[in-house]
């Protein structure tokens, strides 16, 4: 039998229980179950609730953002203050954050999803606040721009180039250090 299909027709699906599905921790299962309660019992009588357009705001998750891109913005503007670009100089702030921002992510991603304890705020803290006020595209455009205004064309492809670079394998040792602090809690259980 696939276990992902109902045995008989009616009877729930056990799509939910499979632990080989990736499992979001944002989701409040408790939560879902208080709001449709007939979720694991089978068919309900009642129709489903009609879902709105409109997105449903969480205050608490959006202070977590706030909070968290308080810290990222922050983050990036010190160091934009320690390592300033010349008019026409090269922005290794901005390669420097963008950098860090995707090694942070791609770790924050592995451990959430593979090593910690389902939480409701870690990926709003620090992935979409911190991480998103740490990163910035419009800063990369920007530096591309002056550099090309000032006539150093070549490095300003260099720099797009090299940011791109940077940014992949920063990601992929995010995840590859994720992935060995993933198993190294594994064998710990063992």
């Amino acid at each position: 039998m696939n276990p992902r299909q109902p045995e008989r027709p009616g009877e729930p699906s056990t799509v939910d229980d499979d632990p080989e599905l990736p499992f979001d921790p944002d989701v409040d299962t408790a939560e879902d179950r208080r709001h449709h309660p007939a979720a694991g019992t089978g068919v309900s009588p009642f129709p489903p609730p009609r879902r709105s357009r409109r997105p449903r705001i969480r205050p608490a998750i959006v202070g977590a953002v706030a909070g968290g891109g308080f810290f990222g913005g922050l983050v990036r503007y010190l160091v934009g203050l320690a390592l300033p670009a010349a008019p026409g100089g090269y922005p290794w702030a901005t390669l420097i954050v963008n950098t860090a921002g995707a090694f942070i992510l791609a770790l924050l991603l592995i451990l959430v999803l593979e090593v910690l304890p389902p939480t409701t705020y870690l990926r709003p803290v620090l992935g979409t606040g911190f991480c998103g006020a740490l990163t910035t595209f419009s800063s990369v455009a920007t530096g591309v721009d002056q550099l090309v205004a000032h006539g150093h064309a070549a490095t300003a492809a260099v720099y797009v180039a090299i940011s791109l670079l940077a940014g992949l394998a920063a990601a992929s040792l995010g995840v590859v250090l994720g992935r060995a602090l993933a198993g190294d809690r594994g064998k710990g259980r063992e």
